[in-house]
C-alpha cells in the first residue's frame, strides 16, 4: 500500500522493481544505467538480437530462392470417370505418325492448306471450293506434291493417331491381279465424298438417325436423301457411320478438319467422332446394351464394334469401361448349342432375355435358347475380334462357340447356310425378296469369321468359298435388283484378307477380278449431283436398305472402299492364345 505524506497529504510512489525503468525516466537513461549495473546481461541480450536478425535474413533468402526454382506438387484424384463425362481434349499436334502397315511407318507433316485448324479459320476462305487435286498422285501411287484428296494414303495422307492393330496404309493401282491392287485416287475420292455425306447428315446430338434423317436435307438444295424410317436401328446406324470415320483413321483425337462444299461448312473430325461416341455411351444401359427398348443384336454388335475400334485406335481410358461392358453383354447374349455342349452363335435376341421370359412363365419357342444365324454371328465375331485386338477381355470359349456354330452351317463346295447346313445357298427371305439373292452371302460372312478367329490360310473351306464369291462378281443390272451392298462388303473383306496384297498366299486369283469389278460397279452408284445434299451418298437401295436407308448404304459402302487399309491381314498376326 502506498504511504501517505503527513505534511502534504500526497501518496509516495512504491519502490521500483529491480531492473525496471523509474517513472518519468527517458529510455536512454535506463539503458545507460542497465549497462553500468549489469554489463554482461546487456551484452548477452545484444548478441541474441544480432544473431536472430542474421538468421532471419538467411531464411528469407532461402525461402524465396526455393519458390523460384521448385515445381508445384499437384494431387490428382483417382476418382473413376463416368460415362457421361466428355471425352478429354488433347493438345494440338503439328506432326502426326500414321498407323504403320507392317514395317512401314512414316512421319507425315500436317498440311495446313488441306486441314486448317478450326481455331484458325481463314476470313476469306471459300468453303464451296473443292479441296484436293486427285492428279497430285501418280497412277502408280508415287507421291508428287502433298495433297490428293483430303484423305489420301501412304506418305501424304491418312494421318493416323498412333500404332494400332487396326489399319494398314498403302496406295495401289486398284485393279488387276498384281500385289499392288489397293486403294486408288478413285476409291479414296469416293470415300471422301461418302464421309462428307455422313458429316452432312449427323444429328446435333451426335447420332445418325433413320427417322429424322430427311430433315437434315431441308435447308440444302437438291434431291432429298431418303424417306423417314423407323428409329429401331439408330444405335446400329450410328455405330456403322462411326466405323466409316474410324476406318479412315479419324478418331476423337484427330486434328484434321474436312470441308463440305455442299453446305459450305468446315467440320472438325474429332468433334464429329467424339459426339457419336458420346451419344452411344449415353445410350448404353447398365447391362452393356444400347438399343432403347430391348436389346437387338445387330445394334449391339455394331455399337460395340465402334467403341472397340475407337478404343483400339487411341487407347483412351474413358472408352475402356463402356467398351468392355458392351463386350460382356455380347458374351452373355451368346446362345447355347442344341446338344448342350457349350456356347454357340447369336441371333436377334439375347439369351438373358429369353431366360427371363422362361422364369416368368412367358411363351418361349422350343429352340430359342439355341437359335442362331450366320449373319448376326459374323457381326458379333467382328466386334469381339476388335475387342480382343484392343486388349479387352473376351473368353476363349466364346470364340470356340462361335466357331462351333459356323462349322455346323458349312456345306460342301464352299456354300454356307443361314441357320442350318441343309439350307446352304438358299435365299434368306426378307422385305425385299424381289431383289436377286446371292448364294455366296453367307459364305463371305463365314470366311471372315473363320479367318479372324482361326488365322489359318490353309483352311480348305476358304478356297472353296472364294470360288463361290468369284463366280458372282459385282454387277448392276438395268433394274438395279442385282445390287447387294451387304454381300459386296463382306465378300470384299473376305477376298482381300484371303489373297489380297497383304495375304501370305501367292497371287491374287480371286481378289484381283473381284476388286476390279467392285470398283467398276460401286463407285458409279454413288450420287455425284453437284451442290446437292445427296452428293456423296449411296441413295440407290439394295436388298437390305429397308431398315437403314441411305445411312446404312453410304456407311457400308465407305467401309467397302476402306478395306485396303482398315485391318491388318489376319494371317500375318500371331495366332490367338
Amino acid at each position: 500500500m502506498a504511504r501517505g505524506d503527513l505534511q502534504t497529504g500526497r501518496t509516495a510512489p512504491e519502490a521500483a522493481e529491480p531492473g525496471s525503468r523509474p517513472a518519468g525516466a527517458p529510455p536512454s537513461a535506463f539503458t545507460g544505467t542497465a549497462v553500468r549495473n549489469s554489463p554482461w546481461v546487456a551484452i548477452s541480450i545484444l548478441l541474441h538480437v544480432i544473431l536472430i536478425a542474421i538468421m532471419s535474413v538467411v531464411y528469407v533468402h532461402q525461402h524465396f530462392r526455393k519458390d523460384d526454382t521448385a515445381g508445384v506438387e499437384v494431387n490428382i484424384s483417382d476418382r473413376p470417370r463416368s460415362a457421361e463425362e466428355k471425352l478429354p481434349e488433347v493438345e494440338e499436334l503439328i506432326e502426326r505418325r500414321p498407323i504403320p502397315k507392317n514395317e512401314e511407318a512414316e512421319v507425315t507433316t500436317f498440311v495446313e492448306a488441306l486441314h486448317a485448324p478450326m481455331s484458325q479459320p481463314s476470313p476469306d476462305e471459300d468453303l464451296k471450293m473443292k479441296i484436293g487435286d486427285p492428279n497430285m498422285l501418280t497412277e502408280a501411287g508415287t507421291p508428287g506434291m502433298p495433297g490428293g484428296t483430303a484423305m489420301g494414303v501412304g506418305k501424304v495422307g491418312h494421318y493416323g493417331e498412333r500404332p494400332s492393330p487396326f489399319s494398314s496404309r498403302k496406295l495401289g493401282q486398284g485393279g488387276g491381279k498384281g500385289r499392288g491392287a489397293g486403294a486408288t485416287q478413285g476409291t479414296e475420292e469416293a470415300v471422301l465424298y461418302g464421309l462428307r455425306w455422313l458429316l452432312r447428315h449427323q444429328e446435333a446430338d451426335g447420332s445418325w438417325r433413320a427417322d429424322t434423317m430427311p430433315g437434315r436435307c431441308g435447308k440444302l438444295k437438291g434431291r432429298a436423301c431418303a424417306q423417314s424410317l423407323a428409329p429401331r436401328y439408330n444405335e446400329g446406324l450410328t455405330g456403322l457411320a462411326l466405323l466409316a470415320f474410324l476406318g479412315a483413321g479419324y478418331t476423337h483425337e484427330s486434328r484434321q478438319t474436312m470441308v463440305d462444299p455442299v453446305g459450305a461448312k468446315r467440320y472438325r473430325l474429332s468433334d464429329v467422332v467424339k459426339a457419336g461416341l458420346q451419344w452411344l455411351m449415353r445410350r448404353q444401359k447398365p447391362d452393356g446394351s444400347f438399343t432403347e427398348e430391348r436389346p437387338y443384336l445387330y445394334n449391339e454388335a455394331l455399337a460395340t464394334l465402334a467403341l472397340c475400334e475407337a478404343y483400339g485406335l487411341t487407347g483412351t481410358r474413358i472408352l475402356q469401361e463402356p467398351a468392355q461392358r458392351a463386350v460382356d453383354f455380347l458374351v452373355a447374349a451368346q446362345k447355347q448349342s442344341p446338344e448342350g455342349a457349350g456356347p454357340w452363335g447369336w441371333r436377334y435376341t439375347a439369351r438373358p432375355e429369353i431366360e427371363a421370359r422362361m422364369r416368368e412363365g412367358g411363351q418361349v419357342g422350343a429352340d430359342e435358347l439355341n437359335d442362331a444365324d450366320t449373319s448376326v454371328t459374323a457381326w458379333v465375331v467382328m466386334a469381339l475380334k476388335s475387342a480382343d485386338l484392343s486388349g479387352l477381355k473376351v473368353p476363349q470359349e466364346t470364340f470356340d462357340g462361335a466357331m462351333a456354330f459356323i462349322d455346323s452351317v458349312i456345306a460342301d463346295g464352299g456354300l454356307v447356310g443361314y441357320r442350318l447346313r441343309e439350307g446352304a445357298g438358299n435365299k434368306v427371305t426378307g422385305s425385299n425378296d424381289h431383289y436377286d439373292y446371292h448364294e455366296g452371302s453367307m459364305s463371305a460372312l463365314a470366311m471372315c469369321a473363320r479367318m479372324f478367329i482361326q488365322k489359318n490360310a490353309a483352311d480348305p473351306f476358304l478356297e472353296d468359298a472364294a470360288r463361290v464369291l468369284a463366280a458372282d462378281l459385282p454387277k448392276a443390272s438395268a433394274d438395279k435388283l442385282s445390287i447387294d451392298y451387304y454381300f459386296w462388303y463382306y465378300a470384299t473383306l473376305a477376298l482381300n484378307q484371303f489373297d489380297g496384297p497383304d495375304s501370305p498366299r501367292k497371287g491374287s486369283t480371286y481378289w484381283g477380278p473381284w476388286n476390279q469389278a467392285m470398283n467398276r460397279v460401286l463407285i458409279p452408284l454413288q450420287d455425284r449431283t453437284e451442290d446437292a445434299c445427296s452428293h456423296g451418298g449411296w441413295l440407290i437401295q439394295d436388298r437390305w436398305s429397308h431398315s437403314g436407308g441411305a445411312i446404312y448404304a453410304t456407311a457400308v459402302n465407305v467401309l467397302t472402299l476402306e478395306v485396303y487399309y482398315r485391318y491388318e491381314n489376319a494371317f500375318g498376326g500371331a495366332k490367338r492364345r
